[in-house]
């Protein structure tokens, strides 16, 4: 894909450090005990690492860890989140994935947790060759959700939003998001990290209408830097929605968080 713009999730930082969803605890314990417990050294590489979700989490398992991100805000929030936690092994780094130096590493665990898609991710996969410990997994990290109460509000906001921006969703500022012409399994399936397993984690996490909003602004759809002097309006009108389909202001978010585990054969 092309690169995508520099404005990409402007103004989403502090919104994405306080609202975004935690991953299941099974999924870090699954990740621990295979790639970082027992190794010396245990190094983890998290590529588009946010605001640290990944990173400060998994530190406490790790001898060092280097955290990525290409958003200077996001990665000043990681920062402090990891500081919060006493996470002082990490290294963070501002740049994209593309173009990172290669005497850094080995590495025994690379985590790219809902970023995959917007990098060059055959690209990122060969830099992974030269950095990757020869049993390093490549652990790529999205979510699926499904039969959220009530009435399915993850497919109805997504609609909302959609039409919002008159049938599309954007990348930016002035970007329109691609689709994807392939799958994350089928790039890794043509990489050097071919042994691909599909691990799935169930999880449930509850909203309020405030906090769910909030969410919503931590994405790359409706970030307060894409939406610029258009936020009232869409903040007005996804708030009138969401509150029709539940007036307690009660939300139930279902799904999985899959984890493809890429390794060399």
């Amino acid at each position: 894909m092309t690169a995508p713009p520099a404005d990409l999730f402007a103004g989403a930082a502090y919104y994405f450090a306080r609202y975004q969803a935690d991953y299941p605890p099974a999924m870090f314990d699954l990740l621990t005990e295979n790639y970082l417990s027992g190794r010396e050294p245990a190094v983890l590489l998290d590529l588009g690492c946010g605001t640290g979700q990944i990173s400060v989490r998994l530190a406490r398992f790790a001898d060092e860890v280097v955290a990525v991100d290409p958003d200077q805000d996001m990665i000043d929030e990681a920062r402090h989140y990891a500081a919060k936690y006493g996470a002082g092994n990490i290294s963070f780094l501002t740049g994209k994935s593309e173009e990172l130096p290669l005497d850094i590493g080995p590495f025994s665990l690379v985590t790219i947790a809902g970023a995959f898609h917007w990098m060059d991710r055959e690209r990122v996969l060969k830099y992974l060759e030269k950095v990757a410990a020869h049993d390093c997994a490549v652990a790529v990290i999205s979510r699926h959700r499904s039969n959220c109460s009530p009435d399915d509000w993850w497919l109805e906001q997504l609609a909302y939003t959609e039409t919002f921006w008159g049938g599309f969703f954007p990348a930016g500022r002035v970007g329109i998001r691609p689709a994807l012409e392939e799958s994350n399994d089928v790039i890794l399936a043509r990489s050097a990290f071919s042994d691909i397993q599909d691990k799935s984690f169930p999880y449930e996490h509850h909203w309020n209408l405030d906090s769910l909003v909030g969410y919503i602004l931590s994405t790359s759809k409706a970030c307060p830097g894409v939406l610029g002097d258009r936020r009232p309006a869409f903040e007005a009108g996804l708030r009138s929605r969401l509150s029709a389909m539940s007036p307690t202001g009660a939300f139930i978010e279902r799904g999985v968080a899959s984890l493809l585990l890429a390794a060399r054969p």
